[in-house]
Order: C-alpha cells, then sequence, then structure tokens
C-alpha cells in the first residue's frame, strides 16, 4: 500500500485532526499497536483520548514528554496559584493637586473619593478564591505619591458585607523625576492580609515601576497578576504539532500533552486491519516516532479531518464494468440451463 495525503476538510471539531503529510496516528488496541491517519477522536469515560473505534490514542503527557504512552486529557494541574506579586503600567496625572491621606474611611467609596486616583486589583489566595484589592494614590508633594491598599472588612473579619474596608498596606514616598519617569528604587507596595475564609495568610506586592508622572489624565494601562483561581475545563486546542492544550474556564490555559505520530520508510508494508487502520511489520522496514512537524512528518490540522484520495469516477467506472460482467455471466448461466433442459427432454 502507498501513503497518500488525503484531501482534508474542515469540520469544526477541535478533536478532529488531520495530518498534512506523511506519518500516521498510533492508537493501542490492549497490547497490539495500530496506525491511521482517521483523526475522528474523542475523550472516553476515562479521560483517555481514544479514536472512532474507542482504542487510545498514543503520544507524549506533559509530565513526561519522552516517553510514548497514552494521553489523559483531564490530568492537568488546575489547582490555584496565590498572587504573589501585580505589576501595574500607568499613568499618574501631574496636575492632581496635593491631598490629604484618607484616615479611618468608612466605605471603599469613601476611599475613592478622598484619593487622586484608585485602580482595583485582584488577589487570588490559596484556595482559589479572588479578593478585590483597592489601591489608592494620593500626591502628597511634588512629583511624590503614597500607594494605599484597601480590602472589604468582611474578607477579613468575617463579618457582614459593608464592614468599614481594612487598610493592608501603605507605601510612601513613590518618587518621579523631572521627565515624569518613576525613579529606580521606589519601593513597591508591601500587602499582608489574613483571609476569613480559611486560606493562608497573603503576602503580595504591587510593582509600581510601570508608572509614570505625565499631564495627562490618571489611568491604569495594564495590569500583570502572577495568580490564578483554579478552573474546570472548559474546552480543548491542538497545535501545528499536535501539542494539546487544555482551555480552562477561570482564564488558563494548560498543556495535557503531545499526539505521536510515526512514519515508515517502507509504507507498502503496511496491511490493512479494517476500520481505516493499519498494522506493520519491523521486518518490512524501520519506522519512527516522534512529534508532528519535525523529520519529514506532517504538521496537524486541528478541525479537519482527511477524506479519501480515490477517484470516485473510476471507481464509478470499475462499477459499471463489474454489473455488466455479473449481467453477461449470468445470461449465459441461463442460456447454458436453457441448452441442457432441452438435450435432456430429447433423451427421453
Amino acid at each position: 500500500m502507498t501513503a497518500m495525503s488525503g484531501v482534508l476538510e474542515p469540520t469544526d471539531r477541535t478533536l478532529d485532526v488531520g495530518i498534512a503529510g506523511s506519518g500516521f496516528f498510533m492508537v493501542q488496541d490492549g497490547s497490539q499497536e495500530l496506525y491511521t491517519r482517521a483523526g475522528n477522536f474523542q475523550v472516553n469515560s476515562e479521560g483517555l483520548l481514544v479514536d472512532q473505534n474507542g482504542f487510545t490514542v498514543m503520544g507524549f503527557s506533559a509530565a513526561n514528554p519522552t516517553t510514548l504512552s497514552t494521553i489523559n486529557m483531564t490530568e492537568i494541574n488546575s489547582v490555584a496559584t496565590p498572587t504573589t506579586k501585580v505589576a501595574l503600567t500607568g499613568n499618574l496625572d501631574a496636575g492632581w493637586e496635593i491631598g490629604t491621606i484618607p484616615t479611618a474611611p468608612l466605605t471603599m467609596s469613601e476611599v475613592s473619593n478622598a484619593a487622586a486616583f484608585s485602580n482595583p486589583i485582584k488577589a487570588y489566595d490559596t484556595l482559589g478564591q479572588g479578593h478585590d484589592i483597592l489601591v489608592s494614590f494620593t500626591k502628597t508633594a511634588s512629583l511624590t505619591w503614597t500607594a494605599q491598599a484597601y480590602i472589604e472588612g468582611s474578607d477579613v473579619s468575617g463579618g457582614q458585607a459593608g464592614d468599614p474596608p481594612k487598610l493592608i498596606g501603605t507605601q510612601a514616598g513613590i518618587q518621579f523625576d523631572s521627565s515624569g519617569d518613576i525613579i529606580e528604587g521606589s519601593a513597591p507596595l508591601s500587602i499582608s492580609v489574613n483571609y476569613a475564609n480559611g486560606a493562608a495568610a497573603g503576602a503580595l506586592t504591587v510593582d509600581f515601576s510601570g508608572l509614570t508622572e505625565f499631564s495627562a489624565g490618571s489611568i491604569v494601562t495594564g495590569v500583570v497578576n502572577d495568580g490564578q483561581p483554579t478552573g474546570n475545563i472548559q474546552s480543548y486546542e491542538i497545535d501545528r504539532n499536535g501539542g494539546i492544550f487544555a482551555l480552562l474556564d477561570s482564564g488558563p490555559r494548560k498543556e495535557v500533552g503531545t499526539i505521536g505520530v510515526r512514519t515508515f520508510i517502507n509504507t507498502d508494508g503496511l496491511e490493512r486491519a479494517g476500520s481505516a487502520l493499519f498494522t506493520y511489520n519491523l521486518q518490512n522496514g524501520a519506522n519512527e516516532v516522534g512529534t508532528a512537524g519535525e523529520a519529514g512528518r506532517g504538521v496537524v490540522q486541528s478541525g479537519f479531518l482527511e477524506h479519501s484520495t480515490v477517484d470516485l469516477s473510476d471507481q464509478f467506472v470499475q462499477l459499471v464494468l463489474y454489473q455488466r460482467g455479473y449481467q453477461a455471466s449470468s445470461q449465459t448461466l441461463s442460456a447454458a440451463n436453457g441448452l441442457l433442459r432441452d438435450t435432456l427432454g430429447l433423451i427421453r
């Protein structure tokens, strides 16, 4: 059999994959390894990637990318990562007047109204819960600011919603030079908070090195948070190298593994095993396994399935010829039966 790349047609289904180029997917039926170019895969009840026959697809896991194995589509690290650093990018308005730092505010609105500028950030705890923290900025002197961090009182006291906000961090002396750039060495805002939900105490910093002080509106243009909440798998995506990634409803993209692709020096040594599957005898030549797009292997296209390369018009002509041959044979047999009957009649 000569391996040919069929036409790839779109299906808009992520786990439908085709190989554009040479190579075969590997599936396992018990201890037997089989090969196919039919990539209509799915996830079975055990969380394993399987083909249309229920055979497990072979590849490389994210945890062990060098050993060929089954691919567990649910084996990902979705554990929460507590926030330890938040970096802000933006501008503080140089035209703002020197103000007074609020003391003992009763509401978050009071904090915002007293500050020159405020911006909320999210802090994730060790349980994956997100907490809203308000970072407020007050201009205390020319080119000098103080930042404060407040959290809802109920987040730390376990009390009722509407409890007075809790001050959990203050950083004075955030200084800018005459060009509006922050002076190197201005300390970040350190925050310490004891959450009321049972999570471990939070300790994080807010980095202001991306801030400027120009005569323009105060604005935060970017927030980078190194924490993340827990999440459930929402969907999958597969790249051209066969890499599988789980997209969590909480936002992160987690690597699951990589679909393996095997190539054969002698593709004529492949033998049909039915259901678009093939077997291979090592006596027929060497073979190699790896990832798509490397060492001459074709690339994987997600959302596509390979269709047959058979010439349908030629196959139809052959079918008509077979049909005509069958009809001619039937007529010959019918004529022979007639002659036999006539001969038997004469003998009687």
